[in-house]
């Protein structure tokens, strides 16, 4: 069980779930705030797949209303001794973004997998942030860790999101306008978690693109 109280002028309760049990209201809210959010970027049923069969869920509550989620799903491959772990969707509500919670639904994902012992992490994604804040977030560990960005064209069918979001990173930005985001083209990203390096400066995550 983890429930994490996010604190600051506004206080908001990260909670993990079993996505087997949660409840109608919760469930219903999940769907609404995610649609809103992608707009025609993400239906129902894709919100309902994106839900199921995650090892770790994450809810992010409101006063009480579920206005963000995360997932992770874990595997171990015993012949390379590779544990890993795969940050499937996470969303916040466009009502409460700019609060660093995206951040947070990171940093718990990332919490997980090292207190399991997992050395690698991958996502797909359209998304400059997505990268930008899981390295920003590994930094901050000072672990040394590489990165590898595999194109998958037209994985996801279509665009997910209206708005091209940019990160703080320009050499990230320019590696996702390579995409044709109309045609649904990815990123498949591998970050590969090597020991931690307690004296290592936090500002020296390593980089292979």
């Amino acid at each position: 069980m983890i429930t994490v109280s996010i604190g600051g002028r506004e206080t908001f309760r990260l909670k993990s779930e079993d996505p087997a049990k949660l409840g109608k209201k919760v469930l219903d809210e999940i769907v609404d705030f995610t649609v809103k959010t992608f707009q025609s970027g993400m239906a129902e049923p894709e919100v309902i797949d994106h839900i199921k069969d995650n090892d770790l869920f994450l809810v992010l509550y409101k006063d009480n209303k579920a206005i963000g989620f995360a997932g992770s799903n874990y595997s171990n491959n015993k012949k390379n001794k590779k544990k890993h772990a795969y940050f499937s969707a996470a969303v916040v509500s466009s009502e409460f973004q700019g609060r660093n919670l995206y951040n947070e639904l990171v940093k718990t994902r990332i919490d997980k997998a090292l207190e399991l012992g997992f050395n690698t992490i991958t996502t797909r994604t359209q998304n400059p942030l997505v990268e930008f804040t899981i390295r920003k977030e590994l930094n901050r560990y000072m672990i040394d860790y590489s990165v590898n960005r595999q194109l998958i064209p037209g994985v996801f069918g279509r665009r997910l999101t209206e708005k091209f979001q940019t990160c703080k990173e320009e050499f990230i930005n320019e590696e996702y306008r390579k995409l044709d985001l109309e045609k649904g083209d990815g990123y498949y990203l591998t970050f590969n978690l090597n020991l931690y390096k307690p004296n290592r400066l936090k500002d020296r995550g390593g980089i292979n693109l």
